[in-house]
């Protein structure tokens, strides 16, 4: 998932950064409100179990909008999030993982740095699966 406190356009523009030949984001404005918790601006990704969410998907509480990660409808256990700041997850503080804040350098590896631990998550949480009988 991508989860942004972005409005919708910008969001749209950060996936062409992420995907400028558009193969694997398929990016459209859905003004029904069918998006996850009923919100609509919701950006698809190809594959059905991907979704990129928006400032309209976010809870905005005081004039400040951050991301509620049980709008994704996962089990929060096996979940992480990676922002520049942790108020973006007020209520998921323990599935944040902190990020530099991206600047639009191409030449930025932080998320590549950070590939070896979520390696060693993903592989965590599928021992732990299969020792729940699951």
């Amino acid at each position: 998932f991508i989860y942004t406190t972005a409005k919708q356009d910008y969001a749209k523009k950060l996936l062409d950064v992420l995907d400028p030949r558009k193969k694997l984001i398929r990016c459209w404005w859905d003004p029904s409100g069918d998006a996850p918790c009923g919100r609509a601006g919701f950006l698809q990704l190809c594959l059905p179990s991907r979704r990129c969410l928006s400032q309209s998907d976010c809870v905005c509480s005081q004039g400040c909008y951050w991301k509620d990660l049980t709008c994704l409808g996962r089990d929060l256990a096996k979940t992480v999030a990676l922002d520049h700041k942790i108020q973006s997850f007020p209520s998921q503080a323990a599935n944040w993982i902190q990020v530099p804040q991206w600047c639009g350098d191409p030449r930025d590896e932080e998320l590549l740095r950070l590939m070896p631990l979520l390696g060693q998550l993903g592989q965590a949480v599928r021992t732990r699966g299969r020792g729940q009988g699951g």
